[in-house]
């Protein structure tokens, strides 16, 4: 070391401090708990267990996104089958950089691309198969998919990861363990070899069989140990040892989400005793964990070991992951995509939102517009942290880690109490009265995740009242409960498993929303209809005709009177910024009608809101799970509407919702009846429908103009299609015929 100079020998020394501080944070991720040991003992274990630096590192992301782009898009299919052709795969107008653009601007950091899906398409020119990009007319065979979005990731300072399906249809190998295996070793190593830094490596369990119509044994430890080799820095997701499915595609998490979570390894006493530096991945066995509960003292009490296995919640911004024109008026919208981020991120869980681009290779409007509105909500809601300036009062604090820290900007600072303490308070003394809708938490996860329940107070009229209660924190907790005004907050942590502690405490704000009272509905003459904000300092701009409000719209100053069927859209704007998301009521005029009865029930599976769901004014979506429609399996819908007394009637029309790709269809007829007893019936109309095959999902009405007619009571008699259609998916299933709203004039 003599020839060495003071700087290289300061930089040796730094660099072998961080390798020092990496391998013990990768050592404390996992905790072996020895026969005979109490329950206080596991419990101050598994408050000790922590994320490694790359488990770390990906939650610290939060909200990061899927791109399903592949044959599938090309042949409008969730599933190929490995035998389509590689011409089909011709992007028109391929641009990855607008799609990290659009992504990066949502407020994501991170991009998976599907590089190769069951069918065995490869979005690289593999050279392994030539089943991939260098068989398709798109670039001549000299495209890239992964390495044109890897490359715009790293130009846009966006991380990138890679989906490999380990099911492979297309494969001649699959099914013959030992040759597939290092076929899919193969194919891995030129993903992490030729594309840079890879973040994420995402396995899914899919294993059908292959074109042999054998299954595989997938080698999961080996395509480990490849990845540990070449991007030590990645995680691996889901069928790996690095994170864990949240076990649902609905973008849902827990509202109990334990990151350190038992029995998912085996055997992991030798291993850890080993000299291996991934002592769980040697020991790891590929499940899914879908229990509700998963990490409590219940479930740890008896577990052999426990290790840091935290949640990603995965949901596509579609119905289905891959595109298909026909779910363009079905994209989320940005208040769904709000409420699934609370619901997953704000629930210590990574939040993967799958944007899959179309037929160009561009991510299409509709999806940029849900989107854009997501993150205006987010924004207005986190700008400004409400519990700034606030005086803390904790119970307990320990020596270098004051209360105060939860509210400082400092990266590393936290409060924490002594230890061995399972109860503690935290009392903030606000410079003013505030308003406030919105709590987050997080805690200090590099120590542990400790806080088992929780529950937040405001000072109120010389009493504490609570606002809100939870169970776990871990990296973040996002709780949302009715304004509340209060100079004076307390944040009550019930239980905790050790010495709890927190990184950050917020306050917050959403975007003011409005109030349509009534919310929709059916009037006879006239309806007096008003509108209300949440802040009371907000001005709310409206239209009649179903346009979306601005700032040049109409000023909301006093009730709306109706006297004809009208669509109210209004939008709340504070400081002259109009909120993200305006709200809507569809106010429909016609007879009143006293009840319905139906001949068939509908289906148990889809009861809207009961028989009166067709006659409440509220016309249904084109989401047939929004509870606005009543289903019908096979059936025929028959309806007697009674409207109470012998009325003029003018018209007669009836709603109905078509979506073949759920088995969904119109009627091929729908007849009309008139009559002032209820027993004898006269014809007054019908509407007949060509079923033609199509992806459009629309809610159509079907309707009949009437003259010289008075009766009291009325029928609509609507065919189903009855079985679905030779060229239906579901041949010969039962159809489906969805029904909504039934509108006399």
């Amino acid at each position: 070391m003599k020839n060495v100079s003071i700087r290289t020998r300061v930089m040796l020394v730094v660099t072998a401090l961080f390798a020092s501080i990496a391998l013990s944070q990768q050592e404390n991720n996992f905790a072996i708990i020895k026969p005979g040991e109490s329950l206080p003992e596991v419990i101050r274990k598994a408050a000790n267990v922590t994320p490694s630096v790359r488990q770390l590192a990906w939650q610290q992301q939060e909200f990061i996104a899927f791109a399903h782009f592949g044959m599938n898009t090309f042949m409008d299919q969730e599933w190929g089958k490995g035998t389509e052709s590689p011409s089909a795969f011709n992007p028109s107008d391929f641009d990855a950089r607008q799609w990290v653009k659009v992504i990066k601007d949502a407020g994501m950091k991170l991009l998976i691309i599907t590089a190769k899906h069951h069918d065995g398409f490869c979005l690289w020119p593999s050279k392994y198969t030539d089943h991939s990009v260098k068989r398709s007319p798109w670039k001549g065979g000299r495209g890239d998919v992964v390495g044109e979005v890897a490359r715009a990731c790293r130009e846009a300072g966006l991380k990138f990861g890679v989906y490999l399906s380990p099911w492979d249809r297309h494969e001649p190998t699959f099914g013959d363990s030992p040759a597939y295996s290092e076929h899919f070793r193969n194919q891995l190593r030129e993903l992490l070899t030729n594309y840079g830094e890879i973040s994420e490596v995402w396995f899914d369990g899919a294993n059908g069989e292959g074109p042999n119509g054998k299954r595989q044994i997938y080698d999961w430890l080996s395509y480990y140990k490849v990845i540990r080799e070449l991007q030590p820095q990645s995680v691996i997701a889901i069928m790996g040892p690095d994170v864990r499915w949240v076990g649902t595609e609905s973008g849902y998490g827990r509202e109990t989400e334990w990151s350190v979570v038992p029995s998912i390894t085996q055997n992991l006493d030798a291993v850890a005793a080993s000299s291996q530096q991934f002592p769980v991945d040697g020991a790891f066995a590929p499940k899914d964990l879908m229990a509700d509960d998963l990490g409590s003292r219940e479930k740890i009490k008896n577990a052999s070991a426990l290790v840091w296995y935290p949640a990603e919640t995965d949901v596509s911004i579609r119905p289905g992951w891959f595109y298909h024109s026909s779910q363009d008026n079905l994209v989320k919208s940005p208040t769904k995509l709000v409420d699934i981020y609370y619901s997953s991120v704000g629930r210590n869980s990574v939040l993967l939102l799958n944007i899959p681009p179309d037929k160009r290779g561009r991510i299409a409007g509709d999806d940029i517009r849900s989107l854009r509105g997501m993150r205006k909500i987010l924004d207005q809601t986190f700008k400004a942290n409400l519990a700034s300036g606030a005086t803390i009062i904790a119970s307990n604090e320990k020596p270098g880690h004051k209360a105060s820290a939860v509210i400082e900007q400092h990266p590393t600072s936290y409060w924490i109490t002594d230890d061995d303490i399972e109860f503690a308070t935290l009392e903030f003394r606000l410079p003013n009265n505030r308003t406030f809708d919105r709590l987050m938490l997080q805690e200090n996860i590099s120590i542990g995740q400790r806080i088992e329940s929780f529950r937040l107070e405001a000072w109120s009229d010389n009493a504490w009242r609570m606002i809100a209660r939870g169970t776990t924190v871990g990296y973040k907790r996002l709780l949302r409960f009715p304004p509340v005004t209060s100079q004076k907050v307390k944040l009550v942590i019930d239980s905790s498993r050790t010495s709890p502690t927190l990184f950050k405490f917020g306050l917050y704000k959403s975007p003011p929303t409005v109030t349509i009272e009534p919310n929709g509905g059916s009037f006879e003459s006239s309806l007096r209809v008003r509108l209300s904000s949440d802040s009371k300092n907000a001005a709310i701009f409206y239209t009649l005709n179903g346009s979306e409000p601005t700032l040049k719209s109409q000023r909301y100053t006093r009730p709306i009177d109706l006297t004809r069927s009208t669509q109210i859209k209004a939008v709340a704007s504070l400081g002259g910024e109009l909120a993200a998301e305006s709200s809507e009521a569809l106010f429909t005029k016609c007879l009143k009608v006293k009840s319905v009865v139906f001949e068939k029930p509908c289906s148990a599976k889809y009861p809207g809101r009961g028989d009166t769901t067709i006659i409440d004014g509220r016309r249904g979506s084109l989401d047939f799970q929004d509870k606005e429609w009543l289903g019908f399996n096979g059936d025929d819908v028959i309806a007697t509407i009674d409207l109470g007394e012998s009325r003029s009637i003018h018209k007669i029309a009836i709603g109905f919702l078509q979506q073949q790709g759920s088995w969904i269809f119109l009627p091929p007829e729908v007849k009309f009846f008139a009559s002032d007893d209820g027993t004898k019936w006269k014809a007054v109309g019908n509407q007949g429908n060509v079923l033609k095959q199509t992806e459009s999902v629309v809610v159509k009405d079907f309707s009949c103009t009437v003259k010289n007619v008075s009766a009291k009571f009325v029928k609509v008699a609507a065919k189903n299609v009855g079985t679905c259609p030779p060229w239906h998916p579901g041949v010969g299933d039962k159809a489906w015929l969805f029904v909504d709203e039934v509108i006399v004039e």
